[in-house]
């Protein structure tokens, strides 16, 4: 079977200025006051049940315009579809609660996705083990305790002079039958006076295979730091076990 082989360095990356205003735009009255319910997401015929860490919500019934929006965006990009969208509980409230003329501040955000050319496929740990090697030859295994030691060994200063930078730092290992690229991100971001400053985050993109199927997770940061790597790695890993918990095969 011939395997799609997705290009990371044009994954549909959030950008976190323009998460931030579209979250703001949104009317405070439309904020769940109860636990929300549990997500299932059809991945081909395939249903997943996307359970994330507290304290992270899914804001798609909450903000239903900018989830749109979204969505139309990623699927004009690549054809991917995004599943989820969630962010913190008191992250949503500060978004709610910002006024037009205030820049919202940054926050962590979570996505799931389903890859194109990779929703139709039907995937063994065989199969994903190909796309994986396919995927990850030539980038360094790195883990929380390489993260001091990476930052000061590149020089990633440059990806806050030029939006639209990528740069992947490495591969990590956090859990069975994924893998995660870590990538380091400069966007171009936009305020209510007209700013377009670049703003510099950190993104673990893990693609995952469960039931058969292969979603892919974003974990977002909001500032370039070994801190923020090792928290975002963190956070994934937190994350793989959660869904591997409540997707048994």
């Amino acid at each position: 079977m011939r395997l799609p082989k997705p290009n990371p360095l044009h994954l549909p990356l959030l950008s976190p200025v323009l998460l931030f205003a579209l979250l703001a735009s949104a009317p405070a009255a439309a904020m769940p006051l109860d636990t929300p319910p549990q997500i299932v997401a059809i991945v081909d015929q395939t249903p997943v049940i996307i359970e994330a860490p507290s304290p992270f919500i899914e804001v798609s019934r909450v903000l239903r315009d900018a989830f749109a929006q979204r969505s139309a965006a990623l699927a004009s990009a690549n054809g991917n579809r995004l599943l989820a969208w969630l962010i913190p509980a008191l992250s949503l409230k500060e978004q709610l609660d910002t006024k037009i003329n205030e820049k919202a501040p940054r926050c962590r955000t979570l996505q799931v996705q389903a890859v194109k050319d990779m929703e139709p496929v039907r995937y063994d740990s065989k199969s994903f083990k190909t796309l994986r090697v396919e995927n990850t030859r030539g980038y360094a295994v790195i883990a929380e305790e390489n993260a001091d030691a990476l930052f000061a060994m590149l020089d990633l200063n440059r990806l806050a002079k030029a939006a639209g930078g990528q740069k992947i730092l490495g591969v990590a290992e956090l859990g069975v039958d994924s893998f995660t690229l870590c990538i380091a991100i400069g966007t171009e971001g936009s305020d209510q006076f007209g700013g377009r400053d670049v703003e510099t985050s950190v993104t673990c993109v893990t693609y995952m295979l469960i039931k058969g199927k292969v979603i892919l997770l974003s974990v977002s940061g909001p500032e370039l730091t070994a801190k923020e790597l090792r928290n975002s790695m963190r956070l994934s890993r937190e994350w793989i076990a959660l869904l591997r918990d409540h997707n048994p095969r």
